[in-house]
């Protein structure tokens, strides 16, 4: 058993700290760890993928139609992943009430 996990997970876990830099999950939450784990996964996937097409697709029109749609569903799985997160930019608030009470001033 020991060795069938050898071969199997840690293979995986080594890549996703070694070279895609997954050493600490900084979130908050199982619901937010688990994303970061899905987007790890589909990375590492994606890249062992890409690895396979690149040595079956001979010609550059294939190569651009793969990638297109690569492109594609990485930006609607980025739009799953994201779209309930509302991002905040502390300075933009932070300034526009600065611009306010100077306007406000004037």
């Amino acid at each position: 058993m020991k060795g069938k996990r050898q071969s199997t997970v840690e293979p995986v876990f080594g890549t996703l700290t070694q070279f895609l830099g997954l050493r600490k999950i900084n979130t908050i939450g199982i619901k937010q760890a688990n994303k970061v784990m899905h987007m790890a996964a589909m990375a590492y996937n994606l890249k062992k993928y890409l690895k396979f097409t690149q040595k079956r697709v001979k010609s550059g029109a294939g190569m651009l139609a793969l990638l297109f749609c690569l492109k594609k569903r990485v930006y609607k799985l980025e739009k799953l992943f994201l779209r309930n997160f509302k991002i905040a930019n502390y300075r933009d608030k932070h300034t526009l009430g600065v611009e306010q009470e100077w306007e406000d001033g004037q």
